[in-house]
């Protein structure tokens, strides 16, 4: 009990100092730059959100595009109706959803190094079977080796910090960056204005996008909630 204990607290104290360095480097002059790759990877997960369900509800996802304003594109295939609302759904729940994920897996070191692991090698199979951005290439491919090599030789706390550290991030940018772009009906997406994903949800069911929209946010909350709860409140 004394070392499930000790891990417990440990583990609490990760994710505090995690939640401490984000905020810090929101104060800081060259906060952003530091934070972007991680940014990036947000909207990666956002894009294969898409792409993943688009598998599972037997449909395709022909590759995913980032570009230099973190905005991302999942072009996929399948048929109208409760599909389409599906996979535009859950490219905004991702995030929260993987953010939440990596919150619980930090609550051992073993476990947050594992998935740590397990992500590194996600966005490398991405980068080669989907991602056909050059921006998107040339950000993703360092990221997914450098989190491969640390991996293999960071050390188990640095692991732990990372996994801790990328959802926090997550579900932070989700209430902030996200939340912006989840009210609205429209979004600049390479260049182009393009109908957002509550936008797409409500063309596909009943209701308009603000209603989506806050079923969405609803959902994201609780996710934060949850995650936060199932792994450090009980």
């Amino acid at each position: 009990m004394a070392s499930a204990h000790t891990g417990h607290s440990r583990g609490l104290l990760i994710l505090v100092l995690a939640a401490v360095t984000f905020l810090v480097l929101n104060m800081l002059p060259f906060g952003y730059l530091i934070q972007w790759p991680f940014v990036i990877i947000t909207t990666f997960v956002h894009e294969m959100g898409h792409g993943l369900m688009a598998i599972l509800s037997g449909g395709n996802l022909i590759h995913i595009e980032i570009y230099q304003n973190a905005s991302g594109l999942a072009i996929t295939e399948t048929v109208p109706g409760w599909r389409q609302a599906a996979i535009a759904a859950s490219g905004l729940l991702a995030p929260s959803i993987v953010g939440g994920a990596f919150i619980i897996a930090g609550r051992s070191r073993q476990t947050s190094s594992r998935v740590f692991l397990l992500f590194s090698l996600f966005i490398l199979i991405s980068c080669v079977l989907w991602v056909r951005s050059t921006f998107g290439l040339l950000i993703l491919l360092p990221i997914g080796v450098l989190f491969l090599w640390l991996s293999q030789k960071g050390s188990a706390t640095l692991q732990h910090f990372m996994i801790q550290f990328l959802g926090v991030h997550m579900l932070v940018d989700t209430f902030t960056r996200t939340m912006s772009y989840l009210f609205s009906s429209s979004a600049l997406v390479g260049g182009q204005s393009r109908h957002s994903d509550t936008a797409a949800i409500a063309q596909q069911l009943v209701g308009g996008h603000l209603l989506w929209a806050s079923v969405i946010a609803l959902l994201s909350i609780w996710i934060f909630y949850y995650s936060l709860r199932k792994t450090y409140l009980r």
